[in-house]
């Protein structure tokens, strides 16, 4: 705990705000992050960070770790910000801001002499404030605007958790109507800004977790979805489904593709993969009436019997290969 903040000798309701209610904190220097110096200690006008949330300016230089620094969490101060977003790299990709959007502060700044920007990837930057000028889009060179300070609080690192396994446990209670139920835990609906030029791309959701450490085992899955009924033993429901996918082309022919599902599995030369497959089915538990490892409704992708010889033919599954289409043939068992 900081010195300057020490309970000792305290009762609970005592007040231990400094100026403004509070605004400015005294706090020892080895707690805040800040932009770096040969030093290794903070200047006088640094934006800084203190534990995950609380952001400020300082108001003096430091001399030694356990200098204790004011620093002002409101305000508006000239800073110096980077015209950058996040786009899943360390540097973020070079866009210029305008008045009123949002700054972030790096939380492990390294060497970085400029640790704020736009970019907004919540385990590596935290809210720091607002801007009020122009920022010129650059990864390295920064602009000095107006930052109006505010402390933004990201909770969890912006993790979304819902719940912990069971409704007595915490989980988030999904309401609805009892003669026709539909509800979600979360809900999204989004359109382009512009138009979409080519090469564009709009994601509703993009996960990528990197493993770029030496690993020795464990497993890395970026998304899992269970739908899981253990709450009575024969009820019944008409579905239960992990994932449903569509895609509604309401434009008819102006799309060159419709894809529900696409999967593409890369790698760069290495160990070869003891199995490298594009799906993998696995399957557990009591079997069904009817087993398959694909489900395919009548006449969807699907017809008549195809002209190859062989046992009692019913149906075939069509395949476009290479451009081409090509017939999967099928059998009564």
């Amino acid at each position: 705990m900081p010195a300057q903040y020490l309970a000792t000798d305290q009762t609970a309701g005592n007040e231990a705000s400094s100026t403004y209610e509070g605004r400015h904190i005294n706090i020892e220097e080895s707690y805040l992050t800040h932009p770096y110096h040969s030093d290794g200690f903070v200047d006088t006008g640094d934006p800084v960070l203190l534990g995950e949330n609380i952001v400020g300016v300082a108001f003096a230089s430091a001399a030694a770790a356990t200098d204790l620094i004011a620093i002002d969490t409101e305000g508006i101060w000239y800073l110096n910000v980077l015209g950058c977003v996040s786009d899943g790299t360390s540097d973020g990709i070079a866009l210029a801001l305008a008045p009123g959007d949002p700054v972030y502060i790096k939380r492990t700044p390294g060497t970085d002499v400029y640790i704020l920007s736009g970019q907004s990837d919540p385990y590596h930057f935290a809210p720091f404030g607002y801007l009020l000028g122009d920022v010129s889009a650059s990864t390295t060179v920064p602009t000095l605007a107006a930052v109006k300070v505010h402390n933004s609080i990201c909770p969890d690192l912006g993790r979304v958790n819902f719940g912990s396994g069971s409704t007595a446990a915490g989980n988030m209670l999904l309401e609805g109507s009892e003669t026709l139920r539909r509800s979600v835990a979360m809900r999204g609906c989004f359109a382009p800004e512009s138009v979409l030029l080519p090469g564009e791309q709009i994601h509703g959701i993009n996960f990528r977790i990197v493993d770029n450490l030496i690993s020795t085992g464990g497993e890395i899955t970026c998304a899992e979805f269970k739908a899981v009924r253990d709450e009575a033993t024969d009820a019944s429901v008409s579905a239960a489904t992990a994932l449903k996918l569509n895609v509604d082309d309401k434009n008819g022919g102006i799309s060159p593709y419709n894809r529900a599902l696409d999967i593409m599995v890369e790698g760069t030369p290495g160990t070869t993969p003891a199995i490298r497959s594009g799906i993998h089915f696995n399957s557990g538990g009591t079997a069904g009436t009817l087993d398959g490892i694909f489900e395919i409704e009548t006449g969807a992708f699907s017809s008549g019997a195809a002209d190859k010889t062989g046992g009692a033919k019913t149906n075939y599954l069509q395949v476009i290969y290479g451009g081409v289409e090509k017939f999967i043939q099928l059998y009564d068992a």
